[in-house]
């Protein structure tokens, strides 16, 4: 037996025992793989998002009120409330002119 059959028994042998090994793996978890971290990271993003804007929903609603007290009337726009009654209007939140309510964005 010469070192080429040596060779070729023992490459035979480490590529079953690779391949049985590779059929022990387990499948990987799907928050495990880039899909699915993106996944989340895009959730957690928008959780943020939502939460940010409902944190700031009643500081938004205090100025609405503000101005109604003041004016008489409800603002047309958010954008009405800057600069006596806010600094900036906040993202993430939506407004109804005909009610005066203030939600966070869907």
């Amino acid at each position: 037996m010469g070192w080429k059959s040596v060779f070729l028994i023992a490459l035979l042998i480490a590529g079953a025992v690779g391949y049985y090994l590779w059929g022990k793996v387990g499948q990987a978890p799907p928050e495990a793989t880039l899909p699915g971290y993106t996944h989340a990271l895009k959730n957690d993003e928008l959780k943020a998002q939502s939460m940010a804007a409902g944190a700031n929903i009643e500081n938004v609603k205090d100025a609405v009120e503000k101005y109604r007290n003041d004016k008489g009337s409800l603002p047309a726009s958010l954008q009405d409330l800057v600069p006596d009654y806010l600094d900036h209007v906040p993202g993430g939140l939506q407004y109804d002119p005909a009610t005066g309510t203030v939600g966070v964005a869907q």
